[in-house]
């Protein structure tokens, strides 16, 4: 088994630009849905400090690419927001993993300007393959393939 690992600036992803606009802040990204020509996106505040959630929900609601914005919930830790973009990525990193025969380890991590991947492959080639498509919807920041275990890529 193979876990590749990477960081990418991904270019036209409204969640990345979250976090390049808000640096220090953790988002976790469970997931998103294509809903045609629009998708609904759910992230996750890790931890947000006094005022990080309302600026947050205040950039996206003066979006031009934003129809419609919604705190889920919070509470001392976490805040859930969904968010329904009228504007698509040319791609999405999630398609080019599964495209690839790679799979998500974990959550996908947005901190620092940066969308971070953990994901594991059967074979090396799908992982190598994975980030020389990834840099064409981005500049990929970090990148590593390691061989380990199914118990190593699991733990």
């Amino acid at each position: 088994m193979f876990k590749a690992e990477f960081s990418i600036i991904h270019r036209g992803c409204l969640v990345n630009e979250l976090s390049r606009n808000f640096p220090e802040i953790c988002f976790i990204c469970p997931g998103g849905f294509i809903l045609g020509s629009s998708v609904e996106e759910i992230i996750v505040l890790d931890k947000p400090k006094e005022g990080e959630v309302q600026a947050v929900l205040d950039y996206l609601k003066t979006s031009y690419k934003v129809k419609t914005v919604k705190l889920l919930e919070r509470d001392a830790n976490k805040a859930f927001i969904s968010f329904e973009c009228n504007t698509l990525p040319e791609k999405f990193c999630s398609g080019i993993v599964s495209g690839n025969r790679c799979f998500r380890i974990g959550m996908e991590i947005q901190h620092g300007g940066l969308e971070i991947w953990r994901v594991g492959c059967a074979e090396r080639q799908h992982a190598e393959h994975l980030l020389e498509e990834l840099k064409e919807v981005g500049e990929l920041k970090h990148s590593l393939i390691s061989e380990v275990s199914w118990n190593e890529l699991l733990a």
